[in-house]
């Protein structure tokens, strides 16, 4: 598989943006989503090459598979927070969903067998919700790491918190509000209009494969 790539649309570049996770500081952008992704396999050769020249080490590729431990969405919201430590609660769903999205989109599997409703501020799972609900910070002290994660599922979800870890919130909130399958599943409501619709697994399989 090489090197998985994660994007997201960047409003201050007015581009989408590719992050490569395994390699520190490897990104490109691109207008559109095909351009920022073939951008990125330019700077994955450049990355690798540079190195080699430095004569620093070459991290290992990613895996073509997901070695799953079923985990739920507490579970995974348990991880990130015992790396991270605290964050808030807008900032802890929308990394447990990008968890989600993006393993459907790069394995074509789930990460965990649970739903993310179209709420008003992005995609959100319910499960986690009714833990936090009320709250604006969450801590690891708050949910216990109990669970027993693979070494492919543990490096998944740090890709992801390298991708997406440095931001906020709501920055993340507006990322998931420029993507399709949150809009889609809102469809034509207006803003502020509340729903409770799933989002399809199927869009976000084929939204973040790449």
């Amino acid at each position: 598989m090489a090197y998985n790539k994660m994007f997201y649309w960047s409003d201050d570049d007015e581009a989408y943006i590719t992050n490569v996770p395994a390699l520190p500081g490897c990104m490109a952008d691109g207008v559109t989503i095909e351009e920022s992704l073939a951008n990125a396999d330019s700077m994955i050769e450049e990355w690798i090459s540079f190195a080699k020249e430095l004569g620093r080490e070459i991290p290992r590729e990613d895996s073509d598979m997901m070695e799953s431990t079923n985990p739920t969405s507490l579970d995974v919201a348990s991880y990130i927070l015992n790396q991270m430590g605290a964050v808030d609660t807008w900032m802890l769903q929308k990394l447990v969903y990008y968890c989600q999205a993006w393993c459907l989109g790069i394995y074509k599997t789930e990460f965990i067998n649970d739903t993310f409703k179209d709420y008003v501020d992005g995609p959100v799972n319910k499960r986690l919700f009714d833990t936090h609900k009320g709250r604006r910070i969450v801590r690891k002290e708050d949910y216990q790491l109990t669970h027993s994660f693979s070494e492919s599922e543990k490096r998944h979800m740090e890709h992801v918190m390298g991708t997406y870890g440095e931001e906020d919130g709501d920055t993340l909130r507006q990322y998931t509000h420029q993507e399709r399958p949150w809009r889609e599943a809102r469809g034509t409501l207006k803003d502020g209009e509340r729903d409770n619709k799933d989002i399809s697994n199927a869009l976000m399989m084929e939204y973040y494969h790449n």
